[in-house]
């Protein structure tokens, strides 16, 4: 097995540093800004670099495919691969030496998608940066939190039926599958019970007794294991999300899980 590099953090400053050298000397590149641990202050030793670019929208068709090479030009290139899914080119790399980040690509007017938290001034030629804000997504509220809230219990409670099914066909990794999305809906009610923004680090953001709890309920490729997991997530799930629902009026699926769980005393008893 090859141990991945770990990069030091003197060789990610100096790949920061030649992102600010190139911005600074291309006139294409308007403004660059860092974001992610790095502005916020929370980087530690694993931490990736999260950068952007503001070109001006005369010249960005020029400016797109130059990008690899750009990349290149920081040192041998391990991975590169790159995707517009939020609105603007983004573009994700790894070094040779173990250094990764991503690096965000638009025009002025796409600004206030490309990023979002602290960011951290690198290069500002034109002002556009001066008073700029990034808020975070909006957190739901009222009737959208409540409607919401409600979506993630049925989702919960219907992937809970599939875990049941795979399992009592012993057709194990599909029932894992079906457990790790029950788990993604555990979460996304974890995150309205504790308010948590969005893109808050679970790690970070969730109480520690809480979390030690959740790593209790990871199953091995066991069918009673399995179910002991989808078990021990309901009793979380009914207890931390008691005051959301209060708070919000969202109603809990009660028919939906008698009728989910009435599946595995059918199967226990078949």
């Amino acid at each position: 097995m090859i141990a991945r590099s770990m990069p030091s953090t003197a060789a990610r400053s100096a790949t920061v540093e030649n992102f600010r050298r190139i911005a600074e000397e291309d006139p294409r590149i308007v403004a660059a800004f860092l974001g992610g641990s790095l502005a916020s202050g929370l980087a530690d030793q694993y931490s990736d670099i999260d950068i952007y670019y503001v070109i001006d929208p005369r010249e960005y068709e020029s400016f797109h495919p130059s990008v690899r090479s750009l990349i290149d030009g920081l040192g041998p290139v391990a991975y590169l691969d790159e995707h517009n899914n939020f609105g603007f080119d983004l573009v994700l790399f790894m070094l040779t030496n173990g250094t990764e980040g991503e690096l965000g690509c638009g025009t002025p007017d796409k600004l206030r998608i490309m990023h979002a938290g602290p960011f951290g001034v690198l290069v500002d030629k034109k002002g556009i940066l001066k008073d700029a804000q990034f808020p975070y997504e909006k957190m739901l509220e009222g009737e959208a939190l409540r409607k919401d809230a409600e979506k993630q219990l049925r989702w919960y409670w219907y992937w809970y039926g599939i875990v049941l099914t795979a399992v009592a066909r012993d057709h194990l990794w599909s029932a894992q599958s079906a457990l790790d999305t029950m788990r993604n809906h555990l979460f996304n009610l974890l995150k309205y019970s504790y308010n948590l923004r969005p893109g808050a680090k679970i790690d970070r953001s969730l109480p520690r007794p809480l979390l030690i709890e959740l790593g209790k309920t990871l199953p091995t490729l066991d069918p009673e294991s399995l179910k002991t997991a989808a078990a021990s997530m309901t009793i979380i799930l009914k207890r931390e999300t008691e005051g959301l629902l209060k708070a919000t009026g969202a109603k809990y699926p009660t028919l939906f899980e008698k009728t989910v769980l009435a599946k595995q005393v059918s199967s226990n008893g078949s």
